[in-house]
């Protein structure tokens, strides 16, 4: 199945489609829209919450 992310606008392939479903309930009553991120910005935005997590090194 062909996603589109919803931060760079680039078309993916997506062969499991457990990966782009947020919810595990599969019978909920009303469809939610599934969000998908590409693998590069997902590994873009893990890198910059690494990052974030990260301390300060002291100004020495």
């Amino acid at each position: 199945m062909e996603k589109r992310c919803i931060l760079c606008g680039r078309k993916f392939v997506v062969e499991n489609m457990c990966e782009t479903c947020a919810d595990d309930d599969l019978f909920t009553t009303e469809p939610k829209k599934s969000v998908s991120v590409c693998e590069l910005c997902r590994k873009k935005l893990k890198h910059e919450a690494d990052k974030s997590q990260k301390p300060t090194k002291p100004v020495g």
